[in-house]
């Protein structure tokens, strides 16, 4: 073979490579992206709190000066080793491919060094703490993020979301009832209304992107879709299928502050190795009249009335949750959820039926303090019904997030500009 034909030969091996290589990271960009999410933590690791300066009741938003905590508490009380690492994802939460340069001063992969031990507990615990911005970690970028926490032996025990707002612009939000008759008894619709003045879209469709969470649950994270229509210097979304929330119902509530008296919602409370909180049994509300109660949007708050500091000193007890048998229950697995455990379906949350009480209970190992809930069914396909047993209402109190991302020509990701919300209280029609 001539050297010409070699070299032909060649460089049409080359080009074919290339080509086969290009298609694996289109695919691996398109097809099987990496999405950070959240995901059950081992057993061993409880009680959860990741806030923005102090306020525990909101989603982690927070601007570039504000310090963003977490906190969590490891039941195995061994003195284990813990790391944390900082990704940074696109709107849609894949992955990005920036460097930690690219958002980051300083370092992370960093010993949690903050740790204390439970006092005067009949559950033993080390109680973890991380601040972020430290002396080692500083984000510069606005947009999405998730905090992954490590153990020894390299294995992602945590993972939490979070978001940073660089706010360049302004973002309406409005809950109304639905329009679609099928939906006008039991859905919201999330409206809003978008300022673009001073942006730079070339590609709106690609540039801009708008996204909408219902309460803390990142779980309920969707796209808004283009909008609607244009006004002036607005982008309107109104009464869009992608916008359109179940309502639910208010959550359970209990608390256990006083964990040998009992609290709001405990029937009482018996003593084992541990204290044992027995809620008050619950009814099936769906086909009910709803009836407004009080709550948190399935968030959950430590605390305890025996001691002075909520993260070392309340104790954890057995809490047993009860719904009352009916024969539809009998043909899906229902679960327990809250922010406690992320609304996250397992075995652990799972309601086993009792025919001693004839009701399905669950048993969870909690720490002292005030905690709304759910419960939610599964059948035996794995397909979710978040309403089956609580039902759902248009009047229902929900707070809905609204999310903008922009992204200039050239740029490799996504930067979030706005962050909006309303509650449903005001709900119009």
């Amino acid at each position: 073979m001539f050297q010409s034909e070699k070299s032909i030969l060649n460089l049409t091996t080359l080009k074919s490579i290339l080509k086969q290589n290009f298609l694996l990271v289109l695919l691996s960009f398109n097809g099987f992206a990496q999405i950070l999410t959240e995901f059950s933590p081992p057993a061993n690791i409880k009680s959860v709190l990741f806030y923005i300066n102090e306020q525990t009741t909101a989603l982690p938003i927070m601007s570039l000066n504000e310090k963003l905590t977490l906190r969590f508490d490891d039941l195995n009380a061994d003195d284990s080793t813990y790391y944390y690492t900082i990704d940074r994802a696109n709107a849609n939460w894949e992955k990005s491919d920036l460097f930690r340069a690219d958002f980051m001063d300083g370092y992370d992969d960093i010993r949690l060094q903050d740790i204390s031990y439970s006092v005067g507990t009949l559950q033993s615990y080390i109680h973890y703490k991380l601040e972020i911005p430290n002396p080692q970690t500083r984000l510069t970028k606005s947009g999405n993020y998730i905090l992954k926490i490590w153990d020894d032996d390299r294995n992602v025990v945590l993972q939490k979301r979070f978001v940073i707002v660089n706010e360049t612009t302004a973002i309406g939000v409005r809950i109304k009832r639905a329009q679609n008759l099928d939906a006008f008894q039991t859905h919201q619709s999330v409206h809003m209304s978008l300022i673009t003045e001073g942006l730079n879209l070339r590609i709106p469709e690609k540039q801009l992107h708008v996204f909408v969470v219902q309460n803390q649950q990142w779980q309920t994270w969707r796209s808004a879709g283009k909008a609607t229509y244009t006004l002036g210097n607005k982008l309107e979304f109104n009464y869009k299928p992608e916008t359109l929330f179940s309502a639910g119902n208010e959550y359970h509530f209990f608390e256990t502050q006083d964990i040998r008296g009992g609290g709001g919602n405990v029937a009482y409370v018996a003593r084992d190795s541990l204290f044992v909180s027995i809620l008050t049994p619950q009814w099936v509300r769906a086909g009910r009249p709803y009836t407004y109660a009080p709550d948190i949007n399935g968030d959950f708050r430590i605390n305890t009335f025996q001691g002075i500091n909520p993260h070392t000193e309340s104790d954890y007890s057995q809490v047993v949750f009860s719904l009352f048998a009916e024969d539809f229950l009998f043909d899906a697995a229902h679960y327990v959820v809250g922010d406690f455990n992320q609304h996250i379906k397992s075995e652990i949350n799972k309601l086993f039926y009792n025919p001693e009480t004839d009701r399905f209970e669950a048993r969870l190992l909690l720490k002292q303090g005030i905690y709304n809930y759910k419960f939610v069914s599964e059948d035996f396909e794995e397909t979710s019904y978040d309403h089956l047993i609580s039902g759902s209402y248009w009047p229902t109190e929900n707070t809905y997030w609204a999310f903008v991302y922009y992204r200039p020509l050239g740029a490799r990701c996504d930067e979030l500009i706005a962050v909006g919300s309303a509650n449903a209280k005001d709900i119009g029609l």
